[in-house]
């Protein structure tokens, strides 16, 4: 139910890109913490970020990493994956405390897909490379044999 009625926004990245996914918050409460998480189809959110508005606070049943950054801004939030993966699919939000109230943001939906690669610059130089070697080597057997069948058409017209 959350998957479809909160959703705002589909970021679609591909497999490695840095993404960044921006949450309003009120910027008049202070010292509430900001939760980030991450929720698949058919399942509870799981999660992933959390952060204090201060930077001398810190969220000490939480560590984040290096590859998901949770940053606080006057007015709103970010959670940044330096690298994508398709496992990072899913439906993202954050959460703050209000008085006694959790609220929760509209959320955003990020589709990561694989990149068929396209040959490389190597790999086309190679195929290249090989079928001019072929080319050539097409051209020097004609030759060759031209002159054979010329050398030999030339013999028997001096032996008669």
């Amino acid at each position: 139910l959350l998957l479809e009625t909160l959703c705002s926004l589909t970021l679609e990245a591909e497999v490695g890109d840095g993404v960044t996914i921006w949450c309003q918050r009120d910027p008049t409460i202070s010292g509430s913490l900001i939760f980030w998480y991450k929720q698949l189809k058919d399942s509870v959110p799981h999660l992933i970020g959390c952060k204090q508005p201060s930077p001398l606070q810190k969220c000490y049943f939480f560590t984040e990493t290096e590859r998901i950054v949770t940053s606080v801004h006057e007015k709103n939030t970010s959670l940044t994956i330096t690298a994508v993966n398709v496992s990072d699919t899913g439906l993202y939000y954050c959460s703050y405390m209000e008085l006694d109230v959790m609220i929760f943001s509209t959320s955003t939906s990020l589709q990561v897909k694989v990149t068929h690669t396209s040959v490389s610059s190597a790999g086309i130089f190679i195929l290249t490379l090989v079928c001019v070697i072929v080319i050539l080597l097409t051209v020097l057997i004609l030759i060759l044999k031209h002159r054979k069948a010329s050398r030999t058409g030339a013999e028997s017209g001096h032996n008669k």
